[in-house]
């Protein structure tokens, strides 16, 4: 199966770097492809960069569905784009996000999510507001770390342990979700610092949900329902050149 992972973002970070993060969790005979944006956000902390990126995610959706691909991952924990794809293409679409938060629903009771800044705050809540108020997810915090500080925080790890240490015993979750892609690869790092501070959690990697989720879709020869997201109607569009 061949999926295409959509960076719903402008940067210089190279795809094949993003790549091999999805790959160590891929089956085999799986092909993944990671592409940016041309156009948009260099990162996605609001719902101002959210509208910036929605638009090429679709377009770029489309051009996975001509290409051939299986499935496409709109890969940012706000799944940019997501819906508006699934109207768009016949073939699966999934946000990382969504990806994330299902695979912890089967994992535990009481869901946490660390992300990145506070900004996104209401905007995962937002997302996920059925989820808090059945008290399926019952923390959400942040490291006060930008997207593009990541890569060169030092202490990213004690921060996240940090906080992980505060929901788990402050508010009692037993399962914990990276709350953005920017944060793939570094679960299993997490969850051993946690182990051998004796709290054994699931911490679930935004990456590998989004990739064994989406091969599980495939591999079921499962689409998205048409009754929920229509093809979209036949009309005049203006598009930037």
């Amino acid at each position: 199966m061949k999926i295409l992972f959509i960076r719903p973002i402008i940067t210089n970070r190279p795809d094949s770097v993003e790549e091999d993060i999805l790959k160590a969790f891929a089956a085999s005979g799986t092909e993944i492809k990671a592409l940016h944006l041309e156009w948009g956000p260099d990162s996605i902390e609001s719902e101002y960069d959210l509208v910036y990126s929605a638009p090429y995610v679709v377009k770029m959706a489309e051009y996975a569905e001509k290409e051939g691909y299986d499935g496409v991952v709109s890969y940012c924990f706000v799944n940019p784009g997501v819906d508006a794809a699934r109207e768009a293409v016949s073939i699966p679409v999934l946000g990382s996000g969504e990806a994330a938060v299902n695979l912890a629903l089967n994992l535990g009771r009481r869901i946490g999510i660390i992300t990145i800044l506070p900004n996104i705050l209401p905007l995962i809540r937002k997302q996920n507001q059925e989820y808090f108020n059945t008290g399926r997810i019952v923390s959400l915090r942040s490291i006060d770390v930008p997207v593009l500080g990541l890569y060169d925080d030092r202490e990213l790890l004690e921060k996240l342990f940090e906080q992980a240490s505060i929901a788990i015993s402050k508010d009692g979750i037993d399962v914990l979700v990276l709350g953005c892609t920017g944060l793939g690869g570094i679960a299993a790092q997490l969850s051993e610092k946690l182990i051998k501070n004796n709290i054994n959690i699931p911490v679930v990697d935004p990456a590998g949900a989004s990739v064994k989720v989406m091969e599980a879709i495939i591999g079921c020869h499962l689409k998205h329902s048409k009754i929920s997201f229509m093809h979209p109607i036949d009309k005049i569009r203006k598009w930037p050149v």
